[in-house]
């Protein structure tokens, strides 16, 4: 049960990482693509 439970635990844990990563992501290509169109570039 406590194999399991750890298993699970670092599975939720790694998924939680990657979705961190992917928002960390998607906020810093808004931020980039918000300062081009200032600029002008769009």
């Amino acid at each position: 049960m406590e194999r399991s439970l750890s298993m699970g635990t670092r599975l939720l844990n790694g998924f939680l990482s990657v979705m961190v990563l992917l928002l960390i992501l998607v906020l810093g290509a808004v931020v980039v693509c918000l300062l081009l169109a200032a600029l002008g570039v769009f």
